[in-house]
């Protein structure tokens, strides 16, 4: 399921006297069965891109071809097929619960994209295990779980309608190291199983150990369209655009320019230290 974006531009406000030009002239084609991360400064304009995907924003000029769905600046007046194969999971999703049960919030989706309530019950029961929680949760309110099993709920439901695409802003804000963790693993067990993930994120860690390429964002315009090994080995460029390089590689190249020779594509504390572990 291919993702392109064809000289997009995206003004919110347009005609108005604070019109802002966020995306401009916006050209990526995001491979199928890909992990990309989408990283810049923040208001770089990477959260507009991503709405752009399942029709949330609509393009002022230029097109997005999601799989042969094209969306322009035409009015449409449905989006459900699209929204089928597009699941999006915003900052804080935990905050979009509302029904009485879990087990209703996880079916609220599927159902109203038009599977039956037995099919969607299923689903809900299968999202709930994926995202490491057991059916005693399904009666239970979602209002009276953690933090961190609303988040697991509120995603469960999105992955209840089976999507193809999945967009990620910012997923692990607010988690604790081991939930980050946790979160992580499951969307990168989900792309292994073949679904396409978009995620926006500040943490380099996160990319890379866990992305293949990288969408440079910068005052809404594409700087780079990368592999995550080709990214962190321009650590000027990064730092010209105020982005970290992740700790192992800063570590890394500190380490070669005292006289070690690592390699900088190690992407875990754990992988270096069984490295050091044989120098010293």
């Amino acid at each position: 399921m291919s993702i392109q974006f064809k000289k997009v531009n995206y003004i919110y406000n347009e005609n108005a006297p604070f019109a802002f030009m966020a995306l401009k002239d916006v050209s990526i084609n995001v491979k199928d069965g890909s992990f990309t991360a989408i990283i810049g400064h923040t208001g770089s304009g990477k959260s507009t891109l991503l709405q752009h995907i399942n029709g949330l924003l609509l393009p002022t000029l230029g097109e997005v071809d999601v799989n042969g769905f094209i969306l322009t600046n035409k009015k449409l007046k449905s989006l459900k097929n699209l929204r089928k194969q597009v699941g999006m999971v915003f900052q804080f999703p935990e905050y979009q619960l509302f029904e009485e049960t879990v087990e209703k919030d996880i079916m609220y989706g599927p159902v109203n994209f038009g599977m039956s309530e037995s099919e969607a019950k299923e689903n809900a029961k299968k999202a709930l295990s994926l995202v490491g929680l057991d059916a005693s949760y399904l009666n239970r309110s979602p209002f009276e779980l953690s933090g961190g099993q609303k988040r697991r709920v509120a995603i469960a439901g999105i992955l209840a309608m089976n999507p193809k695409i999945l967009v990620l802003d910012e997923p692990t804000a607010g988690l604790d190291y081991r939930g980050r963790n946790e979160m992580m693993r499951l969307f990168k067990s989900l792309n292994e199983s073949g679904v396409t993930i978009l995620m926006v994120t500040h943490d380099m860690n996160l990319v890379l150990e866990y992305c293949d390429d990288a969408i440079v964002v910068s005052h809404g315009k594409i700087e780079k369209h990368v592999s995550v090994k080709e990214l962190f080995s321009q650590g000027a460029y990064l730092s010209n655009l105020y982005i970290d390089l992740p700790t192992v590689t800063q570590f890394i190249y500190e380490l070669n320019a005292n006289g070690f020779n690592i390699d900088t594509n190690i992407k875990t504390v754990e992988a270096l230290a069984d490295v050091l572990g044989g120098i010293l």
